[in-house]
């Protein structure tokens, strides 16, 4: 998502999408369910270019909303979704390990339909 030959050419709103996605991941790395893989991942991605400076500290006052909406476009397809991340565990319960889901819903007919015509890994 955030490396420039990755997705990052193809997402319309890639501002508004990484900026929750760091704020996310500040919130893990200061909150304590963060780990070092998770500290680094985050250095990582504030050292890509064009990386707003502002993203280098935890912003509590910007709220992080259950959802995610990302914009894809490539050519003369767009392709609308909304993300989820689901966490199943409790951080201050040492026996059992948090994980965490992501999902990726369509967030209008046309991209449902689209999604639909794209191939099924196998696997």
């Amino acid at each position: 998502m955030f490396h420039p030959h990755g997705f990052r050419p193809f997402i319309v709103n890639w501002e508004a999408t990484a900026a929750s996605l760091i704020q996310w991941l500040q919130r893990d790395a200061v909150g304590g369910t963060g780990d070092a893989r998770t500290r680094a991942l985050l250095d990582e991605l504030l050292s890509y270019p064009d990386v707003p400076r502002q993203w280098r500290r935890l912003d509590l006052d910007v709220s992080t909303a259950p959802f995610l909406p990302i914009e894809f476009r490539r050519g003369d397809v767009t392709l609308r979704y909304f993300t989820t991340l689901t966490s199943l565990g409790t951080p201050h319960d040492i026996t059992l390990q948090e994980r965490r889901i992501e999902s990726f819903f369509p967030a209008d007919d046309a991209t449902e339909e689209a999604t639909r015509q794209l191939p099924r890994a196998s696997g």
